[in-house]
């Protein structure tokens, strides 16, 4: 193979996204803490499936376009900080092969090396022993090859990248120390792994097995344990609404008799990664976004009968947010705060404490850069300030910001409580620079913490952790562990030493006991009189307490 067409691109990254669904729970369970919102491998396949899904079906694209159009695609679906370093890689990758007809031995290295140098732009500190180390080493490999033989062809290229990059993943557990402690390679790094072997298979028309083997390869296990880290899957967030992908919004209701609602839920499921289905035995409700309206309707059509059919062409708004917000400039409100919030409650919190928005989000359902794009044009207002409020939230919001033509602005809270602390600061009587600096300062007043569950065994910074006990992260950093929620986070109280003078505030979640909880802050309240603690429920799942000490 001389040259790859913009096809061959197309199915080669087709074949990769294949690849990371089959092994998205490998990657998932990846998590340096062994807690319950492992979601590279979901936040990576969400994000090749937004690039796929921009390919007009029949289209005869060059590699520049094919390169062009994956690019686009990422960009907006990003999810996490692992799809927004994905859709970076492809945005240099693109730009390497912008205008080209078909992808040569020379193109593929320097698209592979401008991949890298957007990959490594797009992370503010970037960290070594990531994915950003997987991706620069196997882009220097390609180079280096195609440099020591111009004869050398697209194909023999890609397998070097595909073997340096499983060499690169071995060594991630020696650069990075808390991967080494807590027995992993790097999930985003297993990853790309994973995406540059599921396109040389394509390529080369090899077996799938390829892929599983260097996968099995990379598993490290942590000395001592019984075996590799336990598979996890939580994928129920995939149905939400908060997906927004442009096309047609369709909207119908099926009638028929002994309609099967699971049949047409996964029919849907299947064909379109945004989809809302729900009814019963005769009356079922279809909601989906999809480039193409007939293929939708016309199954529909095959069960029953349709009716109160809506189809909204979304690629016809402005998708890039700027001339639609524009047009409101005249009535809209001078600021607007949009918030990122993992539970009803909090939801509710922060809608009183001022917000404009909220988006359905956080631990184990990461918002994509549409949604929040999304979310900022329903918040009409002039300037849009985001609350992330969860570290893998931060890069999405800001690639958002870098599509709103400066309409959009980051307060990169990297926990609810940090986002509590700062909306709480929001003046909306004071102008943007205020609001912004105020904001910012109040995410180093509060200390962040979360109790959850662990996944798998575990031991981190000295803090022995066997599966199923619960434990208490400060700052992000596992520092306790206890029988009971309420242990561990009790654990985490004492460590920060806590005074009259300090605020408390404890959000129980959706799978907490509100006795248990009131019991936790009475007791508080008795070991430091004069204290100030506040119970909110936040009905956050997964996270059976989050808290903060002011």
């Amino acid at each position: 193979m001389a040259v790859l067409q913009g096809e061959d691109l197309k199915q080669a990254f087709s074949a990769a996204t294949n690849s990371l669904e089959r092994f998205r729970d490998t990657i998932n369970a990846l998590n340096v803490f062994p807690v319950p919102d492992g979601d590279t491998g979901t936040n990576m396949l969400l994000t090749m499936r937004s690039a796929l899904e921009r390919f007009t079906p029949g289209s005869i694209l060059t590699a520049g376009e094919a390169a062009d159009t994956l690019a686009e695609g990422a960009f907006w679906g990003a999810r996490g900080n692992s799809g927004v370093i994905l859709s970076q890689f492809f945005k240099g990758f693109a730009e390497a092969l912008h205008g080209s007809e078909a992808c040569d031995g020379s193109d593929l290295a320097r698209g592979f090396s401008r991949a890298s140098d957007a990959a490594y732009a797009s992370v503010g500190q970037p960290v070594e022993g990531t994915m950003l180390t997987v991706i620069r080493d196997f882009a220097r490999a390609t180079q280096e090859m195609w440099a020591d033989s111009k004869e050398n062809t697209p194909l023999d290229l890609w397998e070097t990248a595909f073997l340096a990059a499983q060499q690169a993943l071995s060594r991630t557990p020696s650069q990075l120390p808390l991967l080494r402690e807590a027995g992993v390679v790097d999930a985003g790094g297993m990853g790309m792994v994973v995406i540059m072997g599921g396109a040389l298979c394509y390529l080369a028309g090899r077996p799938e097995s390829m892929v599983e083997e260097a996968v099995s390869a990379a598993q490290v296990v942590k000395e001592g344990a019984d075996g590799p880290v336990a598979a996890r899957i939580d994928t129920d967030y995939l149905d939400s609404t908060q997906e927004v992908q442009w096309g047609y919004c369709i909207q119908f209701i099926l009638h028929g008799e002994n309609l099967s609602l699971d049949g047409v839920r996964q029919h849907y499921t299947d064909m379109i990664n945004s989809a809302v289905v729900g009814g019963d035995r005769r009356l079922i409700r279809v909601h989906i976004h999809s480039e193409d309206p007939g293929p939708a309707l016309s199954y529909g059509a095959s069960m029953g009968q349709l009716s109160h059919i809506e189809i909204e062409n979304m690629n016809h708004q402005n998708l890039g947010f700027i001339a639609e917000h524009g047009d409101q400039r005249t009535t809209a409100a001078p600021i607007g705060v949009v918030a990122v919030t993992p539970g009803d409650g909090l939801a509710l919190l922060f809608r009183e404490a001022g917000c404009a928005g909220v988006i359905s989000g956080g631990q184990t359902m990461n918002p994509s850069v549409q949604a929040i794009l999304e979310a900022a044009k329903t918040a009409a207002a002039k300037d849009v300030i985001i609350l992330p409020n969860d570290k893998n939230v931060v890069l999405a919001a800001e690639q958002a910001s870098a599509g709103s033509n400066g309409r959009i602005h980051v307060v990169p809270s990297r926990s609810v409580p940090q986002g509590v602390a700062a909306v709480l600061c929001f003046n909306p009587e004071e102008s943007l620079e205020h609001n912004l600096e105020a904001m910012r300062q109040a995410l180093d007043t509060v200390v962040s913490i979360e109790v959850t569950m662990a996944v798998r065994p575990s031991n981190i910074n000295g803090v022995p952790v066997a599966a199923g006990e619960y434990i208490g992260l400060r700052d992000g950093e596992l520092t306790s562990s206890g029988s009971s929620p309420e242990e561990a986070l009790t654990s985490i109280f004492n460590q920060v030493g806590l005074s009259p003078e300090a605020v408390v505030g404890v959000y129980w979640g959706a799978d907490t006991s509100q006795p248990a909880a009131e019991e936790l802050v009475r007791h508080l309240e008795e070991a430091h009189p004069g204290m100030q603690v506040d119970l909110i429920y936040g009905g956050q799942h997964h996270y059976q307490y989050l808290a903060s000490v002011e």
